[in-house]
This record gives C-alpha cells, sequence and structure tokens, in this order.
C-alpha cells in the first residue's frame, strides 16, 4: 500500500528508509516554517517579544493544546520533552524517607535514570514491576501491576501509557485506577500518546501526564506538555528557578530565561497539520499498519514473537527477534541497528529488554508497505 500524505511534506531523507518515527518524530515542512516565522518575529525586537508579547503567545498555545488533551488550560505548562516534565516532577514532590516509588520493568531508561537520581537524594526506594515476558496480555500487566501494589504499598507510582521500546499501549485507565486506589500519587508518562492514542487528562485522573508534541503530534523538537492537578501544582517547580518562583504554574514555567521557544508557539501548527491528515482517522490508519506489519514481520522472520496481543498496539509494532541474530546484549543491540542502517539503509530501533533482542517499526502517513520490505529484505540477508 502506498504512503498516506506524500513524504515530500517532511524533510526526511530519501535515501534512507524511516521505520523510527517514533524515537524523535519528523517535523513537517509546513510546521518548521510555522516554527520559523515565531523565531522571526522574536529577533525582530527581542525586548517587546520577550516582555510584551510572549505571555499571551505562550498562554494561547498552552490552551490549545490543553483542549486538544482533555486539560484544564490553567494547569498545563510547556517543557521541552516529557523526561524534562518527569525530573519537574520528581524534584519537586515531597515523599517521607524510605517512601516506595513504583515504576515498570519497561521504564524509558531516562525516567529510570531519574528516578535513580531523585530517589537517592530523597532515601526512596525504587522498585520496578516486572512485567510478564512477551507476548504481553492486558491481564497479565494488571495482574503483576496489582500484586506489586498490594506488597509494596507505594507513595507514588510512575507509569507509562505506551511503553517504549516495545510500542505496546498499557491499559492506563485502568492502571491509574488501580494505583489511586490505593493510595498513591500518580505520574503518567504519555510521551508517545498525542497523536498516537485518544487521551483525556480530566477523565485519566494522574496527578502529573507528561506527554512530547514532537513525535506523533508533529510539533517541533522541544515541544512537550505536563498537566497537573489542581492539588499539585502549588508544589510543582520547574528544573531550573526563575523570576517566576511562587507566583503560579504559569508564570514558573513559561518564561525561565532568554531561550528559543518557538517550538511551544509552534505546536498548534503540529495539531493542524495532524487533523489535515485525518486526526483520529490518522491514528486508525497508523494502527491498522502497524498491525499489518507486525503480521508480516512476525511471518517473514522465522522464530520472532510478537511484543503483546493485538489490542495493544498502537502505531508501533514490535517483534521479539530470535536466537538466530546473536546472544543478546545492549552492543549487539546497537550492533544491529548499525548494520541496519549503514549496509542497508534502514532505520529502526533495536533494544534490548528482558534478555531479549527486540526491534520496533513504527506506522505513520509517509511509511509505505515498500519500507517494511526493504527492512525484510535486510533482516534476511543478515540471516545468510
Amino acid at each position: 500500500m502506498s504512503a498516506l500524505a506524500p513524504r515530500a511534506l517532511w524533510s526526511l531523507d530519501e535515501d534512507v528508509c524511516f521505520l523510527n518515527h517514533g524515537s524523535f518524530g519528523a517535523t513537517p515542512r509546513s510546521v518548521m516554517a510555522a516554527q520559523r516565522r515565531f523565531q522571526d518575529q522574536l529577533e525582530a525586537e527581542p525586548v517587546r517579544f520577550f516582555v510584551r508579547e510572549l505571555p499571551g503567545l505562550v498562554r494561547a498555545a498552552a490552551a490549545e493544546i490543553a483542549a486538544f488533551v482533555g486539560a484544564d488550560p490553567e494547569g498545563l505548562v510547556f517543557v521541552d520533552n516529557a523526561t524534562t516534565g518527569v525530573n519537574a516532577v520528581l524534584a519537586s514532590v515531597r515523599l517521607p524517607r524510605d517512601a516506595v516509588v513504583l515504576c515498570l520493568s519497561h521504564v524509558y531508561n531516562a525516567v529510570a535514570q531519574s528516578l535513580h537520581h531523585h530517589g537517592g537524594r530523597g532515601g526512596w526506594r525504587v522498585v520496578h514491576v516486572n512485567l510478564p515476558r512477551a507476548p504481553l496480555t492486558e491481564i497479565g500487566v494488571l495482574s503483576a501491576f496489582d500484586a506489586a501494589l498490594a506488597r509494596h504499598k507505594p507513595s507514588l507510582v510512575v507509569v507509562d501509557h505506551i511503553v517504549s521500546a516495545a510500542g505496546v499501549v498499557l491499559p492506563i485507565d485502568a492502571l491509574v485506577r488501580r494505583a489511586k486506589a490505593t493510595g498513591a500519587r500518580v505520574l503518567v508518562d504519555a510521551a508517545h500518546t498525542p497523536g498516537q492514542a485518544r487521551l483525556n487528562v480530566r477523565e485519566l485522573g494522574a496527578d502529573w501526564v507528561v506527554g512530547n508534541l514532537h513525535k506523533w503530534l508533529f510539533a517541533p523538537k522541544g515541544a512537550a506538555f505536563l498537566a497537573v492537578a489542581p492539588d499539585q501544582r502549588a508544589e510543582l517547580h520547574p528544573t531550573v528557578i526563575s523570576h517566576g518562583y511562587r507566583q503560579g504554574l504559569a508564570a514558573e514555567f513559561d518564561f525561565t530565561g532568554t531561550r528559543d521557544v518557538s517550538a511551544w508557539l509552534a505546536a498548534p501548527a503540529g495539531l493542524t497539520f495532524w487533523r489535515s491528515l485525518g486526526g483520529e482517522a490518522l491514528m486508525a490508519a497508523n494502527q491498522a499498519q502497524a498491525r499489518r506489519f507486525r503480521q508480516r514481520l512476525v511471518e517473514a522472520v522465522p522464530g520472532a514473537v510478537a511484543a503483546c496481543e493485538e489490542a495493544m498496539v498502537g502505531a508501533m509494532a514490535a517483534i521479539v527477534l530470535p536466537a538466530a541474530f546473536g546472544e543478546p546484549s545492549f552492543a549487539r543491540a546497537l550492533a544491529l541497528h548499525d548494520r541496519l542502517f549503514d549496509e542497508f539503509g534502514v532505520e529502526v530501533p533495536v533494544s534490548f529488554l528482558d534478555g531479549a533482542l527486540w526491534l520496533r517499526v513504527s506506522a505513520q502517513a509517509y511509511v509505505e508497505d515498500a519500507d517494511l520490505e526493504r527492512l525484510i529484505n535486510a533482516l534476511g540477508q543478515l540471516l545468510r
């Protein structure tokens, strides 16, 4: 099947088979142009821009994103990326020493490192919920999560909506509901959610939600949001303390010093582009393509195992590679990624997770079936 949108709408290298939208996204040319207009506006009169124009521009952009994700605009601020938002929460939250902080075994590495750092400073005990091996199922995930909640009685739970390496969509509503029922506060890492899966912050009921806008919502790099429940706002501060300290959430986060915030201001342009490709219809098309790609990979790669049950597939699909690709390790995963790119021009992530090698493909409007076949051909040649 052909792509839903011409690849020329993006600046992607025509010589590269790009099956890795999930890692950093790909910003459309029109959104980059919108970003440049804000940069030009800044440079035309920097004092006027930062002092008089920026406050209103940031709040207007935040309000548009808040409406899209179902959040209170007064409780939504921009951050550079989901990791920045996670660090703001972990640096601000007050927990007793020896408090248990729960996360998943599939936690994103940057978040795991943040938990290690802040947990070490605060004397917290960070516990990883060991999710079942592939293929993951919703029942298996919830069972492991329930057991960990009952055993450890955490003060804080950090949970992914869509896990990064495996690309699996977790039952986030049930996870949040179960954690909140124990009295724990909940931070949802929704780095991959906006534009890939449905999100309504109010309905979710978490204390904090972070999400990237530069991945599936086509914003420029450096655009993400942090949504904060009303009773958590007074305690929360950005990682950089500046002029707006203790003057409210927006005052603290919207301006932390001289910087280029054009990615934030152009985020609504990314949303407009997403809608121009169909919005929710694009999400459905990406999911269908990802499911089709996963089935083709399992059939084409002997011994491959699908990462999860079909209901947990979003716009990314992963397989666990068989032993024929070598002894699993971080070094082996990196070497396999590099060979696929250097020898075959295929950009696709390979990760070491749960003692195995995982390969993840991303569906997107510019991706064609021929791209997957190029990957399959490359994998076949590596096994010869």
